[in-house]
Order: C-alpha cells, then structure tokens, then sequence
C-alpha cells in the first residue's frame, strides 16, 4: 500500500494521483502506473477515469468506496441524473475498473455538441487560495467541466 494523498474538497482524482506523484519525486510515469494501479496499461483520464477500485483499496478501509470517489472527485455527477439506472450502474462498475472508453459512449459524451475540454484548466486566484490554505495547489473538477469557460468565483479559467 502507497501513501496516495487525501484528496481535496472538489479535487479530481486525477489530481490526487498526480500529487502522489510529485511527493513520492517520481519521474517515471511508469513508475507512477505500477505504484497506483499495478498496471502499466492504465490510461489516464481527467474526466471519467477507471480502474477507481485500485484508487479506494489505498486508503484505510471504509474510507473511501467506488461511490464516494465517483461522486465526489470525478465529473460523473453531471452525467449520472441524466442516464438509466442499469447504464449508471453499468459506468459505476466500468470505473471501478476499465471501460476501454464504452463508459464515455455510454453516457453520450461522444455525441455532445459541447467541446470536450483540451487541456486541464485552472483559476490562478484559486491557486494562490489552495496554496494558502494547504501549502499545495490541485486541480478542480468543477474547472473541468465542458463549456464551463470560468470559475463560478473569480472569472476566467487558465
């Protein structure tokens, strides 16, 4: 078992990883896959990552489940209201493990007349306030939302 971080209200789980990374003072993204998922074959998704099991078994038991994480540190909420019941159900268990990209078809993301979003974005006044209140910065998932061009508390999103 690693030391994975706590993550952050908000945070995407994306970024709790890549903070692992940083202070572990890993180089290799490799390394990183063998750490984290014992998998070198996991791809990295910002949005709507999977193998998310592998992610809750770092952390003390009942901590944090399959639910929590997808709810609290992914975009599957916006998604979730919107689609059956087995299909979530169905994107639940894909993100607990590997979807190979059906869980973005399956819930039409494919398909949207909204641009995906191109690169991660972030509020440089939010940084400054993550880094004075936890002495580190992390990347938000509400900034990651597609069409979602600002941040709801300062304006313009970098």
């Amino acid at each position: 078992m690693i030391n994975l971080p706590m993550p952050y209200p908000q945070e995407l789980i994306y970024s709790t990883v890549a903070r692992y990374k940083i202070r572990a003072g890993l180089i290799s993204p490799k390394q990183l896959l063998d750490d984290v998922f014992e998998d070198r074959g996991v791809v990295a998704t910002v949005d709507l990552p999977c193998h998310l099991s592998k992610i809750a078994n770092h952390y003390p038991h009942n901590r944090f489940n399959l639910n929590y994480i997808a709810y609290q540190h992914t975009l599957f909420p916006l998604y979730a209201p919107f689609i059956p019941e087995s299909r979530r159900q169905e994107c639940l268990r894909w993100m607990a493990n590997h979807s190979q990209g059906a869980i973005h078809l399956a819930i039409g993301n494919n398909a949207s007349r909204l641009p995906s979003v191109k690169h991660i974005r972030y509020c440089p006044q939010c940084f400054n306030e993550q880094f004075k209140d936890y002495g580190e910065w992390y990347w938000s998932r509400m900034w990651q939302i597609p069409g979602i061009t600002f941040c709801s508390k300062h304006g313009s999103l970098a």
